[in-house]
């Protein structure tokens, strides 16, 4: 768990030190996707850049937790690093949410909703609370009943679309589509070698 702790606090630290270093440059457009008026003022661009920045380092902590996601009923160690990446990526993500509803857009909904700048926010908002339940749950709960894989299951399944489309699909810059593949092909080949492991046993 400490390691994962501080491989998030490093990444934080480095996201808000990379926002500030790169803040006076057009990094992130102040357009919304596919044009139109900008939406962001010039004043807004350090928040702007916290914001996409932020991301970028949950979705690093989120690549070990999802790719050792399958392993940790066959290692307790997996399952160990499992949760503290699964956890630490939740923290992170939730400073990138705070940043982007409450600091970018100052917790106007109506703003939220109707900007082609935010894509899903009603079934991100309900990814956030629900990955909370799950992060709650897994460190309150030895053993995983029917319900709460079921639930563990969808809350990773879904995890792993939001990073991916977000990242690779829709990302304005090569870093932020290169980390969104990144994510795809550990998670591929983590569920190829699950896969073989399973067929030797």
């Amino acid at each position: 768990m400490l390691i994962a702790l501080l491989g998030a606090g490093l990444l934080l630290a480095l996201a808000f030190i990379g926002a500030g270093l790169t803040s006076d440059t057009a990094l992130f457009s102040l357009q919304p996707p596919g044009g139109g008026a900008p939406d962001m003022l010039p004043a807004q661009r350090l928040d702007l850049h916290r914001t996409f920045f932020t991301i970028w380092a949950a979705l690093v902590l989120v690549v070990p937790a999802l790719s050792l996601f399958g392993f940790r009923h066959r290692s307790e160690r997996a399952a160990r690093y499992w949760l503290a990446f699964w956890t630490a990526a939740l923290l992170v993500f939730l400073v990138h949410f705070y940043w982007a509803v409450v600091v970018l857009f100052g917790n106007d909904w109506q703003r939220i909703l109707h900007t082609p700048r935010v894509s899903a926010p009603r079934l991100d908002t309900v990814f956030a609370v629900w990955w909370c339940v799950d992060v709650l749950l897994a460190w309150t709960l030895r053993s995983e009943a029917v319900w709460v894989r079921a639930q563990r299951w969808g809350v990773h399944l879904l995890a792993f679309v939001l990073f991916f489309m977000g990242a690779a699909r829709e990302g304005e810059l090569l870093w932020s589509r290169a980390l969104g593949w990144s994510l795809a092909v550990c998670v591929a080949l983590s569920l190829l070698w699950l896969a073989v492991r399973r067929g030797r046993a």
